[in-house]
């Protein structure tokens, strides 16, 4: 059996997997301090490509509709996951929140926009105008992030008499085809309870975008709701639909 092969783990990453404490080259016995210098010749070589990857993370065009309506229970809690997921989005991203009220495609159902920073994550420590700008970067995505934390957190709620899903739904794919160069994604905070009737109001294309229901509340109906709504958004151009209850822990990197 061989002492050692390449393989390669995710794409473009190459490790040197050992099989054994020595590695036997053509007859001869490579020391593990030369085997140590050989595998970090390997990592240094995927360095590139590894930074290269995670400077790619692309931005999202991101709609966040919180239901403002009497209908719905978890307000306080559905602003601290907007939050969350706020902070997580990636630099460049667009962001949108928005109400649910009984007219969600109207301007006032909105709540705060913004772009998210970009902020320089790697600088060389001898280049101090580099890090300068690093500094300045970084104040002002902190700056704006409060920003906008202070706007969700100080939002009244309209305690709209009827809920408008289909409204909300319109509002975010006229925001996904005019940022169609940007990843979509829906997330609603509601019990999906449209009492509103606008469904034939509206043409909608989701363009693809994933959606998620989060901070879900469980009425009667829960479970014809979660069908009913999820084959309606998939009809409408959805690639995902998920529904997540409000005790569920929420996976930042897998919203």
């Amino acid at each position: 059996m061989p002492g050692w092969m390449l393989a390669r783990h995710p794409p473009g990453l190459l490790f040197l997997t050992t099989m054994n404490s020595n590695i036997n080259l053509n007859g001869g016995i490579m020391s593990k301090y030369i085997f140590a210098v050989l595998v970090l010749i390997l990592l240094l070589s995927s360095g590139c490509g590894l930074k290269k990857q995670q400077e790619e993370v692309q931005p999202l065009v991101c709609v966040i509709a919180i239901d403002g309506t009497g209908s719905y229970k978890y307000l306080d809690n559905a602003k601290n996951i907007v939050i969350d997921v706020v902070n997580a989005l990636p630099d460049k991203s667009k962001l949108y929140v928005r109400w649910i009220t009984q007219d969600s495609n109207s301007d006032s159902a909105s709540i705060v926009s913004a772009i998210i920073p970009v902020t320089k994550k790697k600088i060389n420590p001898f280049d101090q105008k580099g890090k300068r700008l690093a500094e300045i970067s970084k104040a002002r995505k902190i700056k704006i992030m409060n920003q906008v934390t202070k706007a969700i957190n100080g939002a009244k709620s309209p305690k709209a008499g009827r809920t408008d899903i289909y409204g909300t739904i319109y509002a975010a794919s006229e925001r996904f085809s005019s940022n169609s160069d940007m990843l979509p994604l829906l997330i609603l905070l509601t019990d999906m309870d449209d009492n509103a009737g606008n469904k034939e109001k509206y043409t909608i294309d989701l363009g693809g975008a994933d959606v998620k229901v989060l901070g879900y509340q469980v009425g009667p109906n829960a479970d014809g709701y979660k069908k009913m709504w999820s084959d309606y958004l998939i009809s409408v151009g959805a690639g995902e639909v998920d529904f997540q209850h409000i005790d569920e822990p929420l996976t930042i990197g897998g919203l």
